[in-house]
């Protein structure tokens, strides 16, 4: 018998990076296999969304950009479309190399691998044929995959939930393994779907931009959705179901819940060989039945210790003032390469904090995460490690010490964590995050670690500040660092702070 009650916190021991795996590590990347980061079909057609874009110039052809007085009524349709996919995960800037050029996108993703894909599916939508299309990036177009109405399929896998019956767009996230495999082997699950939420961060604040509610469905029978995608499922599989709604849509609270269902737990042979346990993982989390989530309280940290001092924050302004400068602040979202090692204010630090989480994000299960802080320089602050409330907005000092040399050792070496002014770490508790989902939690901690990090790229970026997401770290040394159990799983780390102006 398995000394894991779960494949998902085997998973997690075996895909942890140690300072002995690294340095006996004999992997070695084959840039002759490297995977191409979008998918095309040359012999579908295609809608061209690019020249209804929001931008000065079309970046993707010479037709240039119309101008929306002129659009027609199907145009504008699809503009809110091609808006909503572009600042999504479309291509925002191009790096020219000898052999091809790296095209960068309005979400970030570990190694410039982009694993995510973005389907849409249309039923009764005005201005668009019901189908199924894939969004091609490296052209801002629509391509057709599929004729017809699949609503009723959808419908189906998705448990007949009703917050599905008003909507006539839907968005289907997918991750192609090999795209991340192909460098972090099978540790490459985390970064997928940490991916995978930056992007349903965008999709969360762009829909509401344009006047949507993007309702997050992580609930779904894998093996319908893949197959109205026709999916290849040793090579991709779905991770998130996504409904386009009006945004003055009431949500029942009662189908809010059932968006977020478990799997079974599967240790069943637990023992896998390295290479496969990727792919095990994924699809011992599926789901074929409407299994009810159980009725557990997961405990934080401030019902476990007693706190000498807390520091609280002022409420963000309503929507972080984006109405006039979401699409430019995502355009200009680049991850930070270098810290000055200047210090933040505690005021920045705070709107960061409470934007990650505030006003009302839709997020899978925000229960299982606890956020920390290393402050590093942050002024009106001490140094040391902080635990984060998110509900209270406040934060609760567990160390008195300057961490710069432990994180700069955890992260790996790389000078981020060690300049940074702030380092963010998110963690759960994995044995209680799996008793209540399943197998399937590792999916909705990770897709929902992601979605925070984007926000908190987003907001830092807004104030002209610097961020960059890690997903390398030593494992095990976090926990020492946070002074948290085994069984706590660090799932992410995000490094706030002033970036090196580089002069041309």
């Amino acid at each position: 018998m398995s000394t894991y009650e779960s494949y998902a916190e085997y998973y997690h021991d075996l895909t942890k990076y140690t300072p002995e795996g690294i340095a006996s590590s004999k992997h070695i990347l084959d840039f002759g296999n490297q995977p191409v980061p979008y998918k095309e079909y040359p012999n579908k057609k295609t809608i061209d969304l690019s020249y209804l874009l929001p931008l000065d110039r079309n970046p993707f052809s010479d037709v240039g950009i119309k101008n929306p007085t002129d659009f027609t009524k199907e145009e504008k349709e699809l503009a809110l479309i091609s808006k909503l996919l572009y600042f999504t995960n479309g291509i925002t800037a191009m790096i020219p190399y000898e052999d091809k050029p790296f095209y960068m996108r309005s979400s970030p993703s570990a190694g410039g691998l982009y694993p995510t894909e973005i389907y849409l599916i249309s039923s009764g939508h005005e201005g668009l044929d019901d189908g199924i299309y894939n969004f091609n990036v490296l052209k801002q177009v629509l391509v057709k995959l599929f004729d017809g109405n699949v609503k009723e399929k959808l419908s189906k896998a998705l448990f007949d939930n009703p917050d599905l019956e008003s909507g006539s767009l839907f968005l289907v996230l997918t991750g192609v393994f090999y795209r991340s495999s192909w460098r972090y082997q099978d540790r490459a699950y985390r970064r997928i779907c940490l991916d995978t939420g930056h992007v349903i961060g965008n999709i969360d604040l762009v829909s509401d931009h344009l006047g949507l509610k993007a309702l997050l469905f992580g609930g779904f029978k894998d093996k319908e959705v893949n197959e109205i995608l026709s999916l290849d499922e040793d090579e991709e599989q779905a991770l998130a179901v996504i409904a386009l709604v009006n945004k003055d849509k009431k949500v029942n609270e009662k189908s809010e819940k059932s968006r977020t269902i478990p799997s079974r737990l599967d240790n069943k042979n637990i023992k896998t060989p390295e290479g496969i346990r990727l792919i095990q993982l994924h699809n011992r989390s599926s789901i074929e039945e409407n299994v009810k989530v159980p009725d557990i309280k997961i405990e934080n940290i401030e019902e476990k210790i007693k706190f000498s001092s807390s520091i609280s924050f002022e409420k963000t302004k309503e929507n972080f003032n984006w109405q006039n400068n979401l699409f430019n602040t995502i355009v200009k979202r680049r991850s930070t390469r270098s810290y000055s090692s200047d210090p933040i204010s505690k005021e920045e630090l705070g709107l960061m904090l409470d934007f990650a989480y505030h006003p009302g994000p839709d997020y899978f299960d925000l229960s299982l995460l606890q956020t920390f802080v290393a402050v590093n320089n942050v002024t009106g602050l001490e140094e040391g490690c902080y635990f984060y409330s998110k509900d209270g907005r406040h934060l609760r000092q567990l160390r008195f010490k300057n961490l710069r040399d432990e994180v700069y050792y955890l992260c790996l070496g790389k000078e981020l964590g060690y300049k940074a002014s702030a380092v963010v770490f998110h963690t759960a508790d994995l044995s209680r995050a799996v008793f209540k989902y399943g197998e399937r939690a590792y999916r909705y901690l990770h897709l929902d670690a992601g979605h925070i990090g984007q926000r908190l790229n987003l907001a830092a970026i807004n104030m002209d500040l610097g961020v960059s997401g890690i997903g390398g770290f030593f494992d095990d040394k976090v926990n020492e660092l946070l002074g948290i159990p085994e069984h706590e799983a660090v799932v992410y780390i995000t490094t706030l702070g002033v970036p090196v102006k580089h002069v041309a």
